[in-house]
């Protein structure tokens, strides 16, 4: 069953498991496509129900549902206009407090073709788009060599916070595309928090995990 962390008529917040694609085509098992069966199940049947955003299949946490065009409209727009504020936890390979201090981290991303992946290339490149995110250290575990960092994306590129984190020598735990090719344990990158206006009254909403999956 999916989470739901927090609702309204037009819009719910809900918690997305890892391993699960926010959207997919018709026949294959989503996020969207779960929270269908689980409102008709529950006797509560939508007609619309579309993910305002989405997390990479391997990232777990917190997505935002409109249930209403109108809800979806004004959603939208605030992710258009960078209203819309997101927060990650990530776990990151060595000692990240250096790499923290340089924030916000400014980067031009570019998709590689015919792959679903991203690099960093220069700022005058054609195929590239700017990308910032600021960030914060909490903390560094020397028996794992890992620390953990608070990022807060302004932008949304594809795979902006892995990649990112790699270029600075410090890959996400369990990220094989932009780490260690051979690491196969869980992708150590969850959102945290999202704080929006509520679509139907104009509210400032705050919604956050009780507890991280690591």
């Amino acid at each position: 069953m999916i989470e739901i962390l927090w609702q309204c008529h037009a819009c719910v917040v809900v918690n997305k498991p890892v391993g699960l694609p926010t959207t997919s085509p018709k026949g294959t098992d989503s996020l969207e496509s779960c929270l269908r069966e689980q409102f008709a199940q529950a006797g509560n049947p939508v007609s619309y129900l579309t993910a305002v955003h989405r997390l990479d299949r391997p990232v777990s946490g917190l997505v935002l549902i409109a249930l209403r065009k109108k809800a979806a409209r004004l959603l939208s727009e605030q992710f258009r206009l960078r209203h819309v504020q997101k927060k990650y936890i990530a776990m990151v390979q060595g000692n990240a407090l250096e790499a923290c201090k340089q924030e916000p981290w400014k980067d031009t991303i570019a998709k590689l073709p015919d792959e679903a992946r991203v690099e960093i290339v220069g700022p005058d490149s054609s195929d590239g788009r700017d990308a910032e995110t600021k960030v914060s250290f909490l903390e560094y575990d020397s028996a794992s060599d890992t620390s953990r960092i608070e990022l807060r994306p302004i932008t949304g590129r594809m795979h902006q916070l892995r990649i990112q984190s790699a270029h600075r020598g410090h890959p996400i735990v369990g990220d094989p595309l932009y780490g260690n090719a051979e690491d196969e344990s869980a992708l150590r990158l969850v959102a945290a928090k999202l704080s929006f206006r509520d679509p139907t009254n104009g509210r400032a909403t705050d919604v956050a995990l009780s507890s991280l999956p690591f």
